[in-house]
C-alpha cells in the first residue's frame, strides 16, 4: 500500500510548486511537484476549475505516494495529460498545502503573480457535454449578429436605440437576428458550476491579452474570450432580457425557456460573465478600480470559504491601497471588519456603506441571518441580489448627495461605532411593496390576454399602480383616458410631477449608472402607458409606440430590472419620492452624509439614544445632487451609527 504524500515546506517568499503531469494513456494520474521561484519566470499553464464536492475524491500518485484530489481536478488532469510529454501545470488544490494555514495565506498573496505570468490559462468546465451540440456555431454566428464591443455610454447609447428595431425588421423579413438565434447551447453551457465561482475572476482576469484563455468541456475546446465577449454584449445592450422574454421588445422570445433552466441560472450567469469580462477589461485598459468596486461587481459569485468573498478579489484591482492581506487564521467577522475599517478610515471611502448591512433580498422584507457585526460593516457572506446605487470609481460619479466636501470618518476605539457628519433631511411615510414580493397574476386577471408575457406585463402594471398610490397620484394612462374623456394635455405642474415619478421609478439612471437622458424619461412614460393600455379592451399598438418601445424599451428595462426590482418605492413626510431597501420601515430617516454619493436610510437605535442603525442606501428625489447640503432648513450634525 502506498504511503501518503507529505508536503515539504517552501523556502522563499516567492516560491510556488509546479505540477509536472506525467504522460501516458493509462487511467492512473501520476505527477511530481517541484518548488520554483516566480522570479525565475518559470514556464507553466495555470488551471481554472471548480473544486466540486470535497467528499468526491480520487486517488492519484504524487512522487509515487498517495494523494487524494477532488474528482473535478482528476478529470481535468486526465483531459490535460499529454500522450508523449510531461505537462507543467499549476493547480491550487495540489500546488498549495491546503492543510497548512500559514502557507495557504502566503500563497494566496502570490495569486496575482501566479496568474499574471502563465503561458496559458486552461479553463476546465467538466466532462458533461450534454446539450452543447452546435456550441461553436452558436458562439461564432451569435457573435456576428451582435453589435460591437463598447464600454462607454456615449458609444453604447446610440447603438442601443437602433439594434432592437433592426432585429424586429430582420425577423419580419425572415432574416437571421439575435432575438431568433438559437442560443440554447450557450445557455446550457452556463449551467456548469464554474461560472459563478468567485476565484475564477482573478484566474481569467489577471494576465494580459497575450495569454490565451482556452476553455474546455469534455472533448470540446473554445476561446474563453470569445464566449465572454458574447456574454458582455448580450448584457451591456440589454439583449439578455430580450432573450429571456422579460422585455417588451421581444415578449415572444423563441428560446426563453432555456434561460430559465435551473432557477434561471443561464440568465444569471450571463451577468456573472459580463462582470468578469468588465473587470478584466478595466484592469488592463482602464483606470483600474478599487477593492470596493470588485466586491460591488461580484455579488452574484459564490465561494465555499466566506473569507474568500474578499481574499479571492485582493489581486484584481490594478492598484490596491487597502493594505489587506489574506490571513486564514482570522475569523470571517474580523475579515469583514478589517475591510470596512481600511476602506472607511484609511481610504475615507464611503462607498463601502452601500454594501452594508448586506445586499441580500428575502421575501417580505425579512432580515437575513447576519454575522454579529455593526450595521455599517458589510457582511461579505451575506451579499446577494440587490445591485447598489453607487458608481464604480472607473466611471464618472453620478450622484453627489453629500455635497463636494471630503468625508470625515472616525471609528470608536472598540470598532463598534461609526462617527460621520451629515444632515437628517426626511422620514419614510409610506411604501409600496417590493416588486419581487408581488404575486404573479392569475390567468383570470389577464384574460383575454394569455401567455407568460401577459403575466409579466400585468405584474409590472400592478407594481406601478401601487407605486402611484404611494406617490399620491393615480397614474394617467394617456391612450385609455384620452379615449374616454378626450383629455390630451396635462398641466405643467402635472407634467413635472409625472417626470419626478418616472425618474424615481428608474432611480434616475441607466443600467450602466449613467444619468438618464430626458428622452429616456419620456420613453419611460410611453413604456409605462403601453403596459397599462395593453389590458384595455380593444387595444391596438400604435406604430409610434412600437417605435419608442423598440428604440428605448431595453434601456428602460435595464434600469427597472437592475435598480428598482429589489427596492421599495416610497413617499416621505415632506412629500419626496424615493426608493429604499426592502427592510425599510415607516419612520426610518434619510441622512445625507458629508462626502457620500447617495443618501442613507437610518433607524434610531432601540438601545442607545442619539445613535442610529444603518438600514441601507437609498434614492431620494431632490437631494441626489447635494441640494440638502445647501438648504438652510437642515443642520449638519454628528451622526453615530452602531
Amino acid at each position: 500500500m502506498a504511503l501518503p504524500y507529505e508536503y515539504k515546506a517552501l523556502s522563499h517568499d516567492d516560491e510556488i510548486r509546479l505540477l509536472h503531469l506525467k504522460s501516458g494513456p493509462d487511467d492512473g494520474i501520476h505527477f511530481t511537484l517541484h518548488a520554483i521561484r516566480l522570479s525565475d519566470k518559470p514556464s507553466y499553464e495555470a488551471i481554472s476549475y471548480c473544486w466540486g464536492d470535497a467528499a468526491d475524491t480520487r486517488e492519484v500518485r504524487c512522487e509515487g505516494k498517495l494523494l487524494h484530489i477532488t474528482n473535478s481536478l482528476y478529470t481535468a488532469l486526465k483531459r490535460f495529460r499529454k500522450n508523449d510529454a510531461v505537462r507543467v501545470l499549476w493547480a491550487d488544490a495540489v500546488c498549495i498545502n491546503q492543510t497548512d494555514i500559514k502557507e495557504k495565506s502566503s500563497q494566496v498573496q502570490l495569486m496575482d503573480r501566479i496568474y499574471l505570468q502563465p503561458t496559458r490559462v486552461l479553463v476546465w468546465l467538466g466532462e458533461d457535454m450534454s446539450g452543447l451540440e452546435g456550441l461553436d456555431e452558436c458562439i461564432r454566428v451569435g457573435s456576428g449578429l451582435l453589435p460591437p464591443e463598447h464600454f462607454e455610454f456615449d458609444d453604447i447609447y446610440p447603438i442601443s436605440r437602433n439594434i432592437f428595431r433592426e432585429a424586429w425588421q430582420l425577423r419580419h423579413d425572415g432574416q437571421p437576428n439575435f432575438n431568433d438565434h438559437d442560443w440554447r447551447p450557450m445557455a446550457n453551457l452556463l449551467c456548469r458550476p464554474w461560472f459563478d465561482r468567485r476565484w475564477i475572476i482573478q484566474e481569467v482576469a489577471l494576465a494580459d491579452d497575450s495569454v490565451p484563455r482556452l476553455a474546455m468541456c469534455g472533448d470540446m475546446e473554445f476561446s474563453w474570450n470569445d464566449l465572454a465577449s458574447v456574454a458582455y454584449r448580450l448584457a451591456a445592450y440589454g439583449i439578455s432580457q430580450s432573450l429571456a422574454g422579460m422585455s417588451a421588445t421581444n415578449s415572444c422570445a423563441p428560446y426563453m425557456a432555456s434561460f430559465f433552466t435551473d432557477g434561471a441560472r443561464p440568465w444569471k450567469m450571463l451577468g456573472a460573465l459580463f462582470m468578469t469580462y468588465m473587470l478584466k477589461k478595466y484592469r488592463h485598459e482602464g483606470p483600474g478600480g478599487t477593492l470596493v468596486d470588485c466586491v460591488t461587481a461580484t455579488f452574484i459569485f459564490k465561494c465555499s470559504d466566506p473569507r474568500d468573498h474578499l481574499y479571492s478579489l485582493l489581486s484584481v484591482p490594478y492598484e490596491d491601497s487597502s493594505g489587506l492581506k489574506a490571513d486564514y487564521a482570522l475569523p470571517i467577522e474580523e475579515v469583514c471588519m478589517n475591510f470596512a475599517v481600511a476602506t472607511l478610515v484609511s481610504g475615507q471611502n464611503l462607498k463601502v456603506l452601500s454594501l452594508a448591512p448586506h445586499t441580500t433580498l428575502l421575501p417580505g422584507g425579512q432580515q437575513p441571518s447576519r454575522l454579529a457585526l455593526p450595521s455599517w460593516v458589510p457582511d461579505l457572506a451575506c451579499q446577494g441580489l440587490v445591485d447598489v446605487l453607487i458608481s464604480y470609481t472607473i466611471r464618472p460619479q453620478l450622484f453627489h448627495a453629500g455635497g463636494e466636501e471630503k468625508p470625515n470618518v472616525r471609528i470608536s476605539p472598540d470598532r463598534r461605532l461609526l462617527h460621520v457628519r451629515g444632515r437628517i433631511v426626511d422620514k419614510v411615510a409610506r411604501m409600496a411593496q417590493c416588486r419581487l414580493d408581488l404575486p404573479v397574476p392569475t390567468l383570470e386577471e389577464v384574460h383575454p390576454r394569455t401567455g407568460f408575457h401577459s403575466l409579466f406585463k400585468k405584474r409590472f402594471v400592478n407594481w406601478v399602480d401601487e407605486c402611484c398610490d404611494v406617490a399620491g397620484v393615480k397614474y394617467w394612462s394617456k391612450n385609455a383616458e384620452a379615449a374616454s374623456t378626450g383629455r390630451e394635455e396635462e398641466s405643467e405642474q402635472d407634467a413635472e410631477s409625472r417626470r419626478g415619478f418616472l425618474e424615481t421609478l428608474i432611480c434616475g439612471m441607466t443600467g450602466l449608472r449613467d444619468p438618464a437622458p430626458e428622452e429616456l424619461l419620456a420613453a419611460t412614460r410611453v413604456y409605462v402607458d403601453y403596459h397599462f393600455d395593453y389590458f384595455t379592451e380593444g387595444f391596438e399598438l400604435p406604430e409610434e409606440v412600437r417605435e419608442t418601445i423598440l428604440t428605448y424599451g431595453s434601456l428602460v428595462e435595464q434600469s427597472l430590472l437592475g435598480m428598482a426590482e429589489c427596492r421599495r418605492f416610497c413617499r416621505t413626510e415632506q412629500g419626496r419620492l424615493g426608493q429604499v431597501r426592502a427592510e425599510a420601515r415607516e419612520g426610518d430617516v434619510f441622512a445625507c452624509i458629508v462626502g457620500a454619493e447617495v443618501p442613507y436610510l437610518l433607524r434610531p437605535s432601540t438601545e442607545r439614544e442619539g445613535v442610529y442603525v444603518l438600514v441601507g442606501e437609498s434614492f431620494l428625489l431632490g437631494v441626489m445632487q447635494g441640494e440638502a447640503m445647501s438648504d438652510a432648513r437642515y443642520e449638519t450634525i454628528d451622526i453615530t451609527i452602531e
